[in-house]
């Protein structure tokens, strides 16, 4: 997990975007070079520097309570004028905002120049956002960088970059503000909001674990960045080569790309010798007025290397040698009594927050619970991060002491690098991954972000991906299936998808009782409905959101009974692994009606088909394939019984149920709301 806004800059989150300049520059493992400048960007934001005031003085445009905000001429980054704010009442929370016109599917750099004095009351600070909002004024999304806290008297530039603004968004504003529960003085300048044209190409993937192969067919997966220069895929070319170390091309593809978001390429990495080779793409309009090149290394091997853990081409975890399904939780520390309990339950590894030491490990490993280890707080200038850690070499000497340390322990699983981080750490957070691999090659790196509509610029930075849908109790419950199409369609399913599902209560997160009575806990039925979904999306895993949390409101939701809940839960996952670890070739079913609501996923096992569906709506729903063959007998294995006396062909499945009908090649299976079936099919 980690934390951010997630539906207003007013509710009051430890954790959000922090800004970082970074170049799209060189790293081990990515490089972006002699790329064309992209057409100009203009600033979408009139009167951005508070210099023409309407009568009585206040910003043309902008709208604001003058008790909090003002028009000044204290110290301007540029021209005369600049927006100051002063605040000294903790529970008064006012935003400085104006309209401006954006343009769904493009993106979008934001930035101001900050300065402060006595900013104090939360980690965030006085900074900007963007917001967009449905025709009828409902809140869609928004991109909140972290501002400038305490006191800062030079003036500092914030900045961030939003997801792809979506095509329902009608109305869009900028905001000045400081964040709820905050108070002291700050000032504004220079407002700026312009197109991002986000690298052509941003990333090479091949269907490898670390782009290791020891021969074979090799599928290589190009993501491109196009649709902001408004050219069709007919006016694009892409080439693939591929080169030895010594820069001889051994074989080279061009092509068309099949979309404005990515190309494709075969390859047959067979013949090639073992050794270190380059994978280089070029990417240019017809006419050359727009290019890119990249390139990611790739190794051939005579046979695979001996990982600790990795990940095999079907996304499973293979975990000393043998497949392992993630099923786990956040935790802060790791305490004897607390593993004592976890250890009873069907959960088999642990993610915690706090830099454990050996003896703690040894606890995890004694009671047979895997860690992934958390080295994500080492980032120069994160309020979080030590204070010994002043910058890049200061990062990587303590990330290095670390994985020196504990490397050769039996329960660290994977290595967690990054929560949250933006995207405008491209370079540092890419920096890390590479770091990681040269210190500890023989397990993978686990990122988690909220910034599922940016998945795709990530991919340097990471081996295995997971995103954080948390919809209980005011986002649509099918989040956490759209969340995991998303996040394995931005990886082009070759990376493993690690999810991590809601099983808390925002309430643990809300300061006033207010704001408290407005959230709840998700109940059994939702917990359940929404780990499915996850595996039904594609998920190899799932790490829920958290253990601490159940503690944490045990006076007003007992643990002991979220606890069994949970378990239950989870114990339902853990029972059928062997089948969600099968590799067996499953039939292709054809889909003939199935809503984008309804989630589903087809296994096979020792001559069994088994097709998962899940009801991610709150309303029933029917759903039919097509089988490539007749069937004769399907089982349900999974789903809530159904009450006494109900005809099991009735039009009104029990809540949590479904039912299941066999018509020849076609099946037809009708579920509740929220219902989850695991149906195993025989010809």
């Amino acid at each position: 997990m980690a934390w951010r806004i997630i539906t207003k800059p007013d509710m009051n989150m430890r954790r959000t975007l922090h800004t970082y300049f970074v170049a799209f520059a060189a790293c081990a493992i990515w490089v972006l070079s002699g790329i064309a400048a992209p057409p100009p960007a203009h600033n979408m934001v009139a009167n951005s520097g508070f210099e023409t005031h309407s009568t009585g003085g206040a910003a043309q445009g902008w709208h604001y309570d003058p008790r909090v905000y003002s028009i000044v001429s204290e110290s301007p980054h540029a021209g005369s004028f600049c927006l100051r704010y002063e605040n000294w009442d903790a529970k008064r929370y006012r935003l400085c905002t104006r309209a401006i016109k954006l343009e769904p599917g493009r993106m979008y750099e934001l930035s101001a120049w900050v300065r402060t004095e006595s900013i104090r009351g939360a980690e965030s600070g006085a900074g900007l956002c963007i917001e967009w909002n449905s025709a009828d004024g409902h809140w869609l999304g928004g991109s909140y960088p972290t501002g400038v806290r305490g006191t800062q008297r030079a003036w500092t530039r914030v900045r961030g970059i939003t997801g792809v603004i979506p095509e329902n968004a009608a109305k869009f504003s900028v905001s000045c503000y400081v964040r709820k529960g905050m108070t002291g003085i700050a000032w504004w300048d220079d407002v700026a909001v312009r197109p991002y044209y986000p690298p052509m190409i941003q990333a090479i993937v091949t269907d490898r674990y670390r782009n290791v192969t020891a021969g074979g067919p090799l599928r290589v997966d190009v993501g491109l960045a196009l649709e902001t220069y408004r050219l069709p895929t007919a006016k694009w070319n892409v080439t693939l080569a591929a080169l030895r170390a010594d820069g001889t091309c051994i074989e080279q593809i061009s092509t068309h790309p099949g979309s404005l978001t990515q190309a494709h390429f075969e390859l047959d990495s067979s013949p090639w010798k073992a050794g270190t080779y380059q994978l280089r793409c070029h990417v240019e309009s017809v006419g050359g007025e727009y290019r890119a090149d990249a390139k990611c290394r790739l190794r051939r091997v005579a046979r695979m290397p001996r990982w600790k853990t990795r990940i095999d081409t079907h996304g499973r975890v293979i975990l000393d040698g043998k497949p392992f399904f993630p099923l786990g939780m956040y935790w802060g520390g790791v305490q004897q009594k607390e593993l004592d309990i976890y250890a009873r339950s069907p959960f088999n590894c642990i993610m915690p927050y706090r830099n454990i030491d050996r003896a703690a490990l040894d606890r995890a490993e004694k009671a047979g619970i895997k860690v992934i280890y958390s080295v994500k707080n080492y980032y120069a200038g994160m309020s979080w991060s030590p204070s010994s850690v002043k910058n890049r070499a200061d990062e990587h000497r303590v990330i290095a002491e670390t994985v020196k340390r504990l490397k050769d322990h039996p329960a660290i699983m994977a290595w967690y690098i990054n929560d949250e981080l933006p995207l405008t750490m491209l370079e540092s957070l890419t920096a890390h991954r590479d770091w990681l691999e040269q210190l500890d090659p023989s397990r993978p790196t686990w990122v988690v972000l909220y910034q599922v509509d940016q998945v795709r610029g990530y991919i340097p930075t990471f081996d295995v991906i997971g995103t954080d849908p948390y919809p209980v109790p005011d986002r649509p419950i099918d989040m956490p299936l759209q969340w995991t199409r998303k996040t394995r369609s931005a990886v082009f399913g070759h990376r493993s998808v690690w999810m991590v599902p809601q099983v808390f209560n925002w309430a643990s997160y809300k300061k006033h009782a207010a704001e408290k009575a407005k959230c709840r806990a998700p109940t059994l039925q939702e917990m359940r409905c929404m780990a499915w979904q996850c595996i039904a999306g594609g998920g190899n895993g799932l790490v829920f959101y958290s253990w601490f949390d159940l503690w944490r409101m045990d006076k007003t939701d007992p643990f002991q009974q979220r606890w069994k809940d949970v378990t239950k839960m989870a114990g339902e996952i853990k029972q059928w692994t062997p089948i969600l670890l099968s590799i067996d070739p499953a039939p292709k079913f054809g889909r003939v009606e199935v809503p984008d609501t309804v989630g589903w996923r087809l296994f096979a096992k020792d001559g069994a088909t088994y097709l998962l569906a899940v009801n991610a709506s709150q309303e029933p729903a029917t759903a039919r394939w097509k089988s490539p063959i007749v069937l004769h007998d399907a089982r349900q294995l999974l789903e809530s019984k159904q009450p006494a006396g109900m005809r099991p062909d009735s039009d009104a499945p029990s809540p949590g149920s479904s039912n299941v009908q066999l018509e020849g090649q076609t099946i037809r299976l009708r579920l509740a709301p929220l219902a989850v079936a695991f149906v195993r099919l025989k010809p």
